[in-house]
């Protein structure tokens, strides 16, 4: 239960910078103290708000002063070891028309939209790195777990550990929960003008 908590208090802060970084775009956040002192007072009370005010101003340094749009995505996995790895990501507009005109983005776009394979990656990312247990908590079946297990380990995504155990790889967790905080937020949609959130 509480890491249903964690999922939607996290998606609640990534949709809060995503509204800000809108804003940026817009010329409607100002970069001085007080506007940033808004945003950490909006945020939930977790112990990330300045670490998300100082990422707003660090992207806002980055944009300057021209339109255009600036991402970061940062996280942490801790594995059932105790050892924990980090990852960053930095993506701004300038990179879109170079993104787009890669052959490859459908091939990746086609790896990732199988609700199956999010499913399957959740499954490994949540501690089932047995191939039974990853297959009954994912709900797939032998041949559909093994096909989309393919698919993953050739995509870099997962990695089989020894015989029967696989785990999903730094790119494999960045790109589940990247995928899934970016569904949330677009399945939420925009408020209607004058509307609440």
């Amino acid at each position: 239960m509480a890491l249903k908590w964690d999922l939607g208090h996290l998606e609640a802060e990534l949709r809060q910078l995503a509204d800000a970084l809108a804003g940026l775009q817009r010329g409607t956040f100002a970069p001085d103290e007080q506007a940033t002192a808004a945003l950490v007072a909006a945020t939930p009370p977790s112990g990330i708000g300045g670490v998300v005010a100082e990422a707003l101003r660090s992207l806002q340094v980055r944009l300057g002063e021209r339109e255009g749009v600036q991402v970061l995505i940062v996280g942490i996995r801790r594995g059932p070891e105790g050892r924990a790895t980090t990852w960053c990501e930095h993506f701004s507009d300038e990179a879109v028309p170079k993104v787009l005109r890669d052959p490859g983005l459908l091939r990746t776009l086609e790896l990732v939209a199988h609700g199956e394979r999010l499913r399957l990656l959740w499954a490994l990312a949540s501690g089932a790195t047995g191939s039974a247990e990853a297959m009954d908590r994912s709900g797939l079946s032998q041949g559909q777990f093994y096909h989309h297990l393919r698919a993953l380990e050739a995509a870099g995504m997962v990695r089989k550990v020894t015989r029967d155990l696989y785990e999903p790889t730094i790119h494999g967790t960045s790109a589940l929960f990247t995928i899934l905080a970016a569904l949330a937020y677009i399945g939420h949609g925009e408020p209607a003008e004058g509307e609440e959130e």
